[in-house]
């Protein structure tokens, strides 16, 4: 009697659990089956999520498509903190889990090395077919940083400008040098407002030149007199009368205006700066130069100079957006599936396509096709203009827009244009910098040789202790 009790005890389970299986709502699946991998999860900063809904946003559609076209959901893991230090702790925390994030999200002013060094990053060679597709130079680091977008932000000369200046126009070949002969005769005739954004390139252009950070051997050299004699002339520089500065500004004002973003300093600045910035010599551009259909229409409203960005040299030549492959990720596979799609030409086409976004393809198989695009637009625009039909604003693909295109573009095929991928190392010593020579460069009352000299050897011994902690 015993037996028959307990064979009837599971029978009434047996039915019990048919029954539950039979609801959708309760579907459980086995571990390891079909339906439970369908999941990819991209780990990124929560300023570079903001950012792809707008500027990257080819890439944030194309998440949407690829899960409708093969069922897998994409999440995004999304990060915040409030310095560098903060999110890095997030990040690393996130990347040593069994099964981690699928894809690191890597923005163009951001740097892979460290994820390489760390042995986070999967080599893809060979794993993803379309990567046969990109242009060679972007993947000479062994396949590990997987590019999809890119962008190179030109130079905008102001057309009145030379038109003051009454010389010609500088080729695309231009270096620095050029531009700071142009700049000098420039300022003798019409002195500009002061802002951080001078700043900025006066300081880029020193640590450039002076060549003081030696990261391989984790050293900085400051106590010298290359870098006395820098520091120097840029503070006569700023206050020779080349620029519109306040007279009653002190230190802490200037420091204020440039690194403090809230400051009442800072906002009066920046209004400045919009306000003038169609009669400065250089305006502010934020288009990418390898779009040349919305190039054009900045050149064709007032014939502004755009040429490729050498003023800051190796820093700012190209920004590449992509991904790294997590070693420790969950559904890895899918996750360079993904990547596979949006290396592919109907992807890729559609990123140069779109008025929204500023990313350009890396995928050199559809050069062909965006010539025949930009030359369908003007032929439309020729027979539409014989026809009758007016246009009062210019619309074609301007040849300036499509020269510029394919001169940054033959810059990415030798290699001369690379992504600034500095360690974060060289990254974090740079804004140190920045940050501490500001107190010398706008000092109340200037530093002797021999005071900057015993300053700049504290900022050394404090610089290079924290190099080898």
């Amino acid at each position: 009697m015993r037996k028959i009790g307990v064979l009837v005890l599971c029978i009434i389970l047996l039915l019990l659990t048919i029954s539950c299986s039979n609801n959708s709502n309760d579907i459980t699946t086995e571990a390891g089956s079909k339906d439970e991998k369908q999941e990819i999860t991209i780990l990124i900063t929560g300023y570079d999520f903001l950012d792809m809904e707008y500027d990257c946003c080819a890439i944030r559609g194309y998440t949407e498509r690829f899960e409708i076209e093969t069922g897998v959901r994409v999440n995004f893991d999304v990060i915040n903190g409030n310095k560098s230090d903060d999110y890095d702790k997030k990040m690393n925390a996130k990347l040593y889990l069994e099964e981690g994030p699928t894809l690191i999200y890597i923005s163009g002013d951001s740097s892979y090395k460290n994820y390489i060094e760390q042995g986070i990053a999967v080599n893809t060679e060979g794993k993803i077919p379309n990567l046969i597709r990109i242009y060679d130079s972007l993947l000479d680091d062994g396949h590990y940083f997987v590019p999809v977008g890119m962008s190179h932000y030109p130079v905008q000369l102001n057309r009145c400008a030379f038109d003051k200046l009454e010389i010609d126009d500088p080729k695309l070949d231009w270096t620095r040098e050029e531009y700071l002969k142009i700049k000098e005769k420039w300022l003798k005739i019409e002195p500009e407002y002061f802002s951080q954004y001078e700043y900025d390139e006066l300081f880029t252009f020193m640590i450039d030149d002076l060549e003081i950070l030696d990261e391989s051997n984790k050293g900085v050299s400051l106590n010298n007199s290359r870098v006395i004699q820098y520091i120097n002339d840029v503070r006569e520089e700023i206050f020779s009368g080349k620029y519109i500065i306040n007279k009653d500004y002190t230190f802490k004002n200037y420091y204020n205006m440039i690194f403090e973003g809230g400051s009442k300093e800072s906002k009066e600045s920046k209004n400045l700066f919009r306000r003038y910035n169609n009669e400065n010599l250089r305006k502010k551009c934020w288009t990418n130069g390898l779009k040349s259909l919305e190039i054009s229409k900045y050149i064709n409203a007032k014939d502004d100079i755009f040429l490729p960005n050498t003023i800051y040299e190796k820093n700012d030549l190209l920004r590449t957006y992509g991904f790294i492959v997590n070693k420790n990720g969950k559904n890895i596979d899918l996750g360079m599936e993904f990547l596979n799609g949006l290396l592919s030409d109907e992807i890729q086409l559609e990123m140069f396509k779109s008025k929204w976004g500023d990313l350009y393809p890396v995928n050199k198989e559809i050069e062909n096709e965006i010539e025949r695009i930009e030359k369908e637009i003007n032929d439309k625009i020729v027979k539409e203009k014989k026809e009758g039909v007016k246009h009062y604003v210019r619309k074609d693909i301007n040849k300036k827009a499509i020269a510029l295109r394919k001169y940054i573009l033959s810059q990415v095929k030798t290699g001369n244009y690379k992504h600034c991928s500095n360690s974060k190392i060289i990254n974090e010593v740079k804004k140190m910098i920045h940050k501490d020579f500001a107190k010398f460069i706008f000092a109340d009352e200037p530093y002797t040789e021999e005071e900057l000299g015993r300053e700049l050897q504290k900022l050394e011994n404090k610089y290079n202790m924290w190099l080898n902690e």
